[in-house]
């Protein structure tokens, strides 16, 4: 989710291995799900599609809406029924170059069509590639693309950073440098704020959502900071969350479970206290949707060597999709059983 500016440069020889590697990948047999390799957009809408099929009675696929170059943003919906059934919705893939987070979410749709105790009474709403023509871009063009695929006022600068463009103190960053005006920048955060088709869209689904109130945990997947975020992002000195002491018991609770699954210990803290981030959607979730548990959830570099940051070998797919199961499965717990609402 950082920018890593200058990643590009020290990634050459990772990225170079894993683009290769990802050119010669066995494509993946129709509606089928695989964790050994990187899913393309188009291997991803088929398994959803073939998902639904699979489960006809528990999984709906929709679209949220189209992307700036008009592809659709799709979402599965698990659901054990029953029209009053608290709703978490994840997400992944917003920062293009995040591949790593999309076969988690796949894993975690896996999970719940197969296990009724997990599913019952909870209704969960996954969108795997929130970015879906940055995500294009960085397999076939750019490994390291990490905005979506807009136009901008630099002829040359392609693309809005959509985790800076949500209407939420959007204009902070003027005096707090949680992102940038210039669009030759990573973290271009627009011209205004939901000035993204991807944005706007994205908004109104979660609105629409949680007309009844029913969100009751929100989960944004990122790396490589291996970190829980709670809100706020856009600013450190941003009043204290009342209910941070159940968001951290929260944050806690999901570290443990990583930590038991093999992973190394996450840091837990408001996102600004890290870095600021204005415009982040899930800082819009908890002010605007009013959703109160909305997390951040940062998974592991690619690597010892963090600047290998975005770059996660095939090889640690399966393990990282489980190690992230068990950190969902606490976010559904507590979906159920809110301890802040």
């Amino acid at each position: 989710m950082a920018p890593f500016g200058l990643l590009i440069v020290v990634l050459l020889a990772a990225v170079g291995v894993e683009s290769s590697t990802h050119i010669s990948r066995r494509a993946v047999a129709a509606g089928q799900v695989t964790f050994t390799q990187y899913m393309s957009y188009a291997e991803t809408e088929a398994y959803l599609r073939a998902l639904k099929e699979r489960y006809p009675t528990l999984v709906t696929v929709g679209s949220v809406g189209r992307s700036v170059e008009g592809r659709e943003i799709y979402y599965a919906r698990v659901s054990s029924g029953g029209a009053n059934n608290p709703i978490m919705l994840v997400d992944a893939l917003m920062h293009a170059r995040e591949w790593i987070t999309l076969p988690p979410v796949l894993y975690f749709l896996e999970a719940l069509v197969q296990d009724a105790t997990l599913r019952a009474g909870l209704d969960v709403v996954v969108v795997p590639i929130l970015n879906p023509d940055g995500y294009e871009y960085s397999r076939t063009k750019d490994r390291m693309w990490r905005k979506n695929r807009g136009a901008t006022s630099k002829k040359n600068c392609v693309g809005v950073d959509l985790n800076r463009n949500f209407d939420y103190h959007w204009a902070d960053f003027r005096s707090n440098k949680g992102a940038s005006s210039d669009p030759c920048e990573l973290t271009y955060a627009g011209p205004k704020a939901a000035s993204e088709p991807e944005t706007v869209i994205y908004q109104t689904f979660i609105r629409n959502l949680n007309a009844g109130k029913r969100v009751k945990m929100y989960v944004n997947i990122h790396n490589p900071e291996q970190s829980i975020y709670l809100p706020w992002g856009y600013s450190a000195t941003a009043p204290k969350l009342p209910d941070a002491a159940p968001l951290t018991t929260i944050a806690k609770e999901v570290n443990n479970a990583l930590v038991a699954g093999g992973a190394k210990s996450d840091k837990i803290e408001a996102m600004a206290a890290d870095y600021p981030a204005t415009g982040t959607v899930s800082d819009w979730v908890r002010g605007v949707a009013g959703v109160a548990q909305s997390f951040c959830m940062e998974l592991p570099a690619g690597g010892p060597d963090k600047q290998q940051g975005f770059a996660v070998p095939p090889s640690s797919i399966l393990a990282t999709s489980k190690q992230t199961l068990g950190a969902l499965k606490v976010f559904v717990k507590y979906a159920k059983k809110p301890l802040s609402q």
